[in-house]
């Protein structure tokens, strides 16, 4: 268990260096930009790359957290990342210090593209787009320059979605194992529905947390990347939620407390820094959507009544 994601990691980018395919490497399935992610990792021996791992992440804690680096490191979600080898905190750091030019490592993880790109796109300039432009199109050019046909390796290894599902460590964990099929239906349906909000919230915080939150693929080192906001109350529900489940590190766990947690408290700060002790539209969204929600209320909320038929429907015919 100790280092597993992180070998595969390292021996998918010394193929890379090799010129062998990534995924000759046993349980290599993701997208080959990972393996070029690590391929200046796999320079190094392994133990002295994963110590450069060790320092890249507890530096990023720092730049980030500074004083409150105590709870990162008493978070349960970073130290399994640490002890894997996980990358969702050290890429979503990265993305989000270095962006414009770093949003090309989204394409490292799709799935951690979905709950930090939303936010981090809709700030960006027009400079900042060409910037974006330039970096990710030179990202995937190298990699069909190394691996012409990586793309079809890759779908050749997935597994299936109801796999992914029976990891899930967002809310979808609430759907019971034994129903894989409704989960992960609800989860790609959940996701869809969510998405748009990572676009109007005014707050990374709040944008990142609640897409986690209803992200179709999680596992249980995922809510590293919401360690930004993590305090001892978020702590104390991450080992909650490890003996919830026995400390069974299979078939995911409830670490969507985490995320209710970190929008509470961001709701009590909105209300408690108001002067009339109330939240306020402005405060959530982005100035666009206060605007959308005034003029359109009685249509929005026709929007979300349907969707939420559609939603049941959808539970309906999964179990009919």
């Amino acid at each position: 268990m100790w280092l597993y994601d992180f070998l595969i990691f390292y021996n998918s980018g010394q193929a890379i260096l090799s010129g062998i395919s990534p995924y000759t490497i046993f349980d290599f399935n993701s997208p080959i930009f990972l393996a070029l992610f690590f391929a200046p990792f796999s320079l190094l021996p392994v133990g002295i790359s994963y110590v450069v791992f060790l320092i890249a992440n507890l530096f990023l804690v720092w730049k980030l957290l500074k004083k409150r680096i105590i709870w990162a490191v008493l978070f349960f979600p970073f130290l399994f990342s640490l002890f894997v080898g996980q990358i969702d905190f050290l890429l979503a750091s990265l993305i989000f210090i270095g962006s414009p030019w770093t949003i090309a490592l989204a394409l490292v993880k799709p799935q951690l593209a979905f709950v930090v790109i939303p936010w981090m796109i809709m700030s960006f300039s027009k400079n900042d787009w060409w910037k974006a432009i330039i970096s990710t199109s030179a990202f995937i050019g190298i990699g069909f320059i190394v691996q012409p046909n990586w793309m079809k390796e890759w779908f050749a290894t997935q597994p299936s979605f109801e796999f992914f599902s029976s990891h899930a460590s967002n809310i979808y964990w609430l759907i019971p194992q034994n129903n894989l099929t409704l989960r992960s239906n609800l989860t790609f349906i959940g996701a869809l529905i969510i998405l748009p909000l990572g676009f109007v919230l005014k707050n990374r915080r709040d944008s990142w947390t609640i897409l986690h939150t209803f992200a179709p693929l999680t596992n249980i080192y995922s809510p590293a990347v919401l360690l930004e906001w993590v305090g001892p109350i978020e702590v104390v529900l991450s080992w909650l939620a490890v003996l919830l489940v026995g400390g069974n590190i299979h078939t995911g766990m409830p670490f969507f407390l985490i995320g209710i947690s970190i929008f509470i408290r961001g709701m009590l700060e909105y209300k408690k820094s108001s002067k009339d002790n109330k939240i306020h539209l402005e405060d959530l969204f982005r100035p666009f959507m206060v605007r959308f929600f005034r003029k359109q209320y009685p249509k929005l909320l026709i929007l979300l009544i349907s969707q939420y038929l559609f939603t049941l429907y959808t539970i309906f015919s999964s179990n009919s």
